[in-house]
């Protein structure tokens, strides 16, 4: 009887793993309509570098909901200008252009400082390249639904391993817009969602205006970083004298950069990718004090620890296992503090 039932578990695993090679094989295949999820995620990535949009959207974290007024515009030579207003609890907006991000709060100058080379916009749809992200993330349809009145197609990117989140689009059937998207992790409710309300279309390379009407005029932003390096380039990664011994699977450096803060202070960036999700590693030699140990709010997890007389910081929209991993890795190869 033993000898059969271990028999039988075999055959229920060899089973099990050709159902789930089944599977992979029709959640990438093309539906009916002809288009497979990697055409979907395509058509998305070319509608964020090319479609003008306005809209209301609703972000739902840790049971708090935050509405926002969005004007995206994409202008005729390519270069991304994006407003946002929250439009509940006091007035804030930020202003993301190309190179820089900056932030108005109440009673307070604007504040800006450099946009890094792989920030999401306001939908966290990143510039996604289905065939740099397969080896570590599963993409399949999940159907079709309707978001703000409009219909979409629905896709997910599903993790293979437990370094990184999921996340599931619902892209616009006209423009191929992400009008929803869901963080996932282990549980099966969202860590967040943002998901717009209303949607309008703008033609290409309109003029932008500002969201709040009331505004009239705005003072100049206060720069809070230089620009890097010399001549507006930033410092090769070569350069630098930290270096990582490890990185979680599937992740390299994408980006490092040095500038100085407003108090006068170095601070190198090395910023790490696996294509889809990214790792901010932030380097203060002069820190006397900083964050110790981990944090988290809402989906971003953060870690500080002194290493060789540095302060370092690690953010990420990532699991915690991941930034701890990243610095764990991290190394300094310079000379002696």
């Amino acid at each position: 009887m033993r000898a059969g039932a271990e028999g039988a578990q075999a055959r229920s695993v060899r089973i099990g793993h050709a159902a789930l090679a089944a599977l992979s094989a029709v959640l990438i295949s093309a539906p009916a309509g002809g288009s497979t999820p990697v055409d979907h995620l395509e058509r998305m990535v070319s509608a964020l570098r090319s479609v003008s949009y306005e809209g209301t959207l609703v972000y739902l974290r840790d049971n708090r909901l935050e509405a926002l007024r969005v004007l995206h515009r994409v202008g005729n030579d390519g270069r991304t200008h994006e407003q946002i207003l929250t439009l509940n609890g006091p007035v804030r907006s930020l202003v993301r252009d190309q190179d820089l991000v900056t932030c108005e709060l109440p009673d307070t100058l604007p504040i800006s400082v450099r946009r890094s080379g792989v920030a999401s916009d306001i939908l966290r749809s990143r510039l996604i390249d289905p065939e740099v992200i397969s080896p570590h993330y599963l993409v399949h349809p999940l159907g079709s639904a309707r978001v703000a009145g409009r219909p979409t197609q629905v896709v997910g990117i599903i993790p293979r391993d437990d370094l990184r989140y999921g996340y599931r689009f619902y892209l616009d059937e006209e423009s191929g817009l992400p009008l929803k998207s869901d963080l996932l992790g282990e549980d099966p409710e969202p860590i967040e969602q943002i998901m717009f309300t209303s949607l309008s279309l703008l033609p290409g390379g309109t003029s932008i205006a500002s969201v709040d009407a009331g505004a009239s005029s705005a003072p100049e932003p206060v720069p809070a970083s230089e620009p890097p390096g010399q001549g507006g380039q930033p410092p090769a990664w070569q350069d630098s004298a930290w270096r990582f011994t490890a990185l979680p699977d599937g992740f390299q450096v994408v980006m490092n950069d040095r500038w100085r803060d407003a108090s006068g202070s170095m601070v190198e960036q090395i910023v790490v990718s696996d294509g889809l999700a990214s790792v901010s590693v932030y380097v203060e030699g002069d820190a006397e004090e900083g964050l110790t140990g981990p944090t988290r709010m809402g989906a971003i997890h953060a870690l500080g620890r002194r290493v060789a007389g540095h302060q370092i910081t690690v953010v990420g929209e990532v699991p915690a296992k991941t930034v701890e991993t990243t610095l764990d890795g991290l190394h300094y190869t310079g000379p002696e503090q």
